[in-house]
């Protein structure tokens, strides 16, 4: 998704040289969904792998750590399992695996965030058929790719604020913070990676870890997080030999949630470590 100059907080430009990219169809990329529905032509997870090789070569980069949150996790751990050779270590926040159990547990009536956030969830699916998971999200594409500018933009905003309700632990937001072209880019790609399942195989990552098997991670999820589930960062971590899981206590999933800006700043300064200490 777009990227914030925020997010450079977590790395001591002193030690890192701090890369930022936008997905491809939001922020500055072009074109953005929210202005050009094509833009979800030729855009798929593969596209995305492509696009950060393209940033990497573009910019002379040799090795490089590699990072996401949430759905950047999903991206950085696919990019690092098809690109081993060049990815120094990976440091991960809000693990999101991209199995059908994981977009189970964010959309379906019977399981997961609905039967923890109830009064959210029932604002999210009125009016929406609720028999799977793959009708809502059918439900809300049909709704966030059509021609109908009120019912794109209505469909964009409950769509938006069922995640913003339940982001953080101690602070529900009552709809996404974003500007309404933000919201609609979010909604448009969410539901274009999720009714196609991200375009990866069923359990690709978990799959495939032996590729990074040796390339060391940090993995910090909140204990409480509700957008995604802390067994999945636990399963990753018993997957990955390399990795190191840092379950926060009282943090949800948001990257503002205080112990969480706590983790990814102690992991990131314990990787320049160890990369300034291989080059000695």
């Amino acid at each position: 998704m777009a990227v914030s100059p925020a997010q450079r907080r977590y790395y001591d430009p002193e030690k890192y040289r701090i890369i930022l990219f936008d997905q491809r169809g939001c922020g500055q990329s072009k074109p953005n969904c929210a202005d050009d529905i094509t833009a979800t032509w030729n855009n798929t997870t593969s596209h995305l792998l492509k696009d950060m090789e393209t940033i990497r070569e573009k910019l002379g980069v040799k090795r490089w750590v590699v990072t996401g949150g949430s759905w950047g996790t999903t991206v950085a751990l696919l990019y690092a399992i098809r690109n081993a050779a060049v990815v120094e270590a990976i440091i991960l926040r809000g693990v999101f695996l991209a199995r059908q159990q994981d977009i189970d547990w964010l959309f379906n009536p019977n399981t997961g965030a609905s039967q923890i956030f109830p009064e959210y969830y029932a604002k999210f699916v009125q009016g929406v058929p609720t028999e799977s998971t793959a009708e809502i999200l059918e439900h809300y594409q049909e709704k966030l790719m059509g021609d109908n500018d009120f019912e794109q933009l209505a469909a964009a905003k409950k769509f938006g604020a069922w995640e913003a309700k339940m982001v953080q632990l101690n602070y529900h937001l009552d709809h996404y913070k974003g500007s309404h072209r933000e919201l609609l880019t979010m909604a448009i790609l969410y539901s274009h990676y999720f009714t196609n399942h991200s375009f990866i195989y069923e359990s690709e990552i978990l799959s495939e870890i032996s590729a990074i098997k040796a390339i060391p991670g940090y993995i910090i999820h909140g204990r409480n997080d509700v957008v995604c589930k802390p067994e999945g960062a636990y399963t990753l971590s018993t997957a990955w030999p390399a990795s190191i899981l840092e379950m926060v206590p009282a943090a949800g999933h948001a990257s503002s949630e205080p112990g969480i800006i706590d983790g990814l700043v102690r992991a990131s300064k314990k990787v320049a470590d160890f990369i300034n200490e291989k080059k000695k």
